[in-house]
């Protein structure tokens, strides 16, 4: 008698039960990476769009010293949100970059359209930040200036402050209670 060979060997694949099985284990992880995902992405591009300016800002300053001119940050079309200019204005500061004859040191980009900035100088009003010849932080008229610039969406945030000196750090208001969102 000869044994029927397709009879011993093993079965290959999977059963509809094992594979539905499967599929809702992952269904479960899924839904529980989904938030933690969410967060993560949110405060990436809020401290990414904080540490952009930091940089624009310690850029800046760096410059002004360097070059023994005035260099200045503004925002694109009046609004940060357009992203920014750094440009060195020689000995008198107004607070626009003149094409032609003021020289672009960079320009960052569109910020995402869900990050909310806020900003508040002082003295109050100001709409861009020059950097005196030896690095102090200045308005137009050349008098001090701070200034500090929020960046959020929703629950994350992130706060650049520059001080009167000039000095700039990134700050979490969520973690620090001397770091206030403007």
């Amino acid at each position: 008698m000869r044994a029927d060979k397709k009879a011993h060997q093993p079965q290959q694949g999977f059963t509809l039960l094992e594979l539905i099985t499967t599929m809702a284990v992952g269904v479960i992880l899924v839904s529980f990476a989904v938030p933690s995902m969410t967060t993560f992405m949110r405060n990436h591009r809020v401290l990414t769009a904080a540490d952009s300016f930091n940089t624009a800002v310690s850029k800046a300053r760096s410059i002004a010293a360097t070059t023994n001119s005035y260099v200045t940050v503004a925002p694109i079309g009046n609004d940060w949100k357009n992203g920014w200019q750094v440009f060195s204005e020689g000995l008198t500061p107004n607070g626009t970059y003149e094409e032609g004859t003021e020289n672009l040191i960079a320009q960052y980009d569109k910020l995402p359209s869900d990050v909310v900035v806020t900003t508040s100088t002082f003295p109050t009003g100001l709409a861009s930040i020059s950097f005196s010849p030896v690095g102090y932080s200045q308005t137009t008229t050349k008098s001090q200036m701070s200034m500090s610039a929020g960046f959020q969406i929703g629950d994350a945030k992130r706060v650049v402050e520059v001080s009167l000196l000039g000095r700039a750090r990134v700050c979490d208001p969520n973690r620090e209670t001397t770091c206030v969102l403007p």
